[in-house]
């Protein structure tokens, strides 16, 4: 498997266990099981093409990025992804919800990126 096919897959990984955490928690984040797969394959392809982006532009070092930054890409990954996917599917309601679902999944990909073994593209 390639770095990035394996860099996907653990981002997917991480992301399908703190979707189904949040929505185990929040009575306000509701998805269903069919487009639960919908919605990890959207947010796992916005958010790894918005850190690809990101990285490539912002020194990868500055800790103010990293967290600011980090919590900014989480809250439109998911953002973008309650917007495609029709509200029977994937709904979060509430700025509570909100807050607790883009923390948590925030904090799985702080998770997903201590453990992507996939170097950092340099920026020149």
């Amino acid at each position: 498997m390639t770095a990035v096919a394996t860099s996907i897959a653990i981002s997917a990984a991480a992301n399908t266990a703190s979707l189904a955490l949040a929505a185990w928690i929040f009575d306000g984040f509701d998805i269903s099981f069919g487009w639960f797969v919908v919605a990890i394959v959207l947010f796992t392809v916005l958010t790894v093409a918005l850190r690809g982006i990101v990285t490539r532009t912002v020194n990868r070092f500055v800790r103010g990025y990293t967290i600011v930054g980090g919590l900014m890409l989480t809250f439109l990954g998911l953002l973008l992804t309650d917007v495609v996917v029709p509200k029977e599917g994937f709904a979060i309601e509430g700025w509570g919800t909100w807050i607790g679902v883009t923390l948590i999944v925030w904090a799985a990909g702080v998770a997903y990126g201590e453990v992507d073994t996939a170097a950092p593209i340099e920026r020149r």
